[in-house]
């Protein structure tokens, strides 16, 4: 039988090798003596730690790797649905418009954070649309403004929808055809129906008064013209 002291002396090299695995194998945090709980807790930790430094591929890979039986399955399986959501946020502060709707389209209906990301996809798309305006005429430029309306409608929030109805008003005043002009108004009627604000809608009464004459000149659109007025009138009781 060869001595220990003579495999060291002739296999140095493979000698330390063999001591390093039966180390690793010991104990002292190896894999391979780790119950499954242990294991998942090292990938959980990874994920959340790689979640907070915004690294969102590395996170999910880390969390993919808990099974359905460990207790921190289902803390892990919210935390990657946040995913789309905290990808979107980060598009959007970043002006990233179209890279956001794609994002918070992806959020899961399950997710904590669906709401918010409902509320984060319409500003999206409304910005998205605004920065298109400038490339677009005639049908595809009413297209954009109609979806900005309704979105600012949908939203229902005072600074978003002042700004659209400016926008829509700012067109309306350039208007140059009656096809162009009814739609306007309709944008103007969906948005006045959910303002409450007096100065906006007296705004708005002044500049439609101020425009009478050329608006009054589209006889099939004088209905629309007048119940428009109407309403703002109703709405500065």
């Amino acid at each position: 039988m060869i001595s220990p002291h003579k495999l060291i002396h002739c296999y140095p090299g493979r000698f330390v090798g063999w001591l390093i695995l039966l180390f690793l194998m010991s104990g002292c945090g190896s894999p391979l003596l780790m119950t499954s709980e242990e294991r998942a807790a090292i990938s959980f930790s990874s994920g959340t730690r790689a979640f907070e430094m915004d690294d969102y591929s590395k996170a999910v890979g880390f969390l993919r790797q808990i099974p359905p039986e460990s207790s921190l399955y289902s803390q892990s399986m919210q935390m990657i649905l946040k995913v789309p959501f905290q990808r979107g946020r980060l598009a959007y502060e970043k002006q990233k418009y179209t890279l956001a709707v794609r994002e918070f389209r992806k959020t899961d209906s399950r997710s904590p954070d669906y709401e918010k990301a409902q509320w984060f996809l319409k500003m999206s798309l409304i910005e998205m649309n605004y920065e298109r305006l400038p490339e677009l005429d005639g049908k595809e430029r009413l297209e954009a403004l109609r979806e900005m309306t309704r979105l600012s409608v949908e939203l229902g929030e005072t600074n978003v929808l002042n700004s659209s109805l400016e926008l829509v008003s700012q067109e309306l005043a350039e208007s140059t055809t009656t096809e162009e002009t009814d739609e306007l108004l309709k944008m103007m009627s969906s948005m006045i129906a959910v303002i409450k604000e007096p100065k906006t809608l007296q705004m708005t009464l002044e500049q439609l008064l101020g425009d009478f004459d050329r608006l009054h000149a589209y006889a099939e659109l004088r209905p629309r013209i007048f119940q428009l007025i109407g309403s703002i009138k109703m709405g500065l009781l």
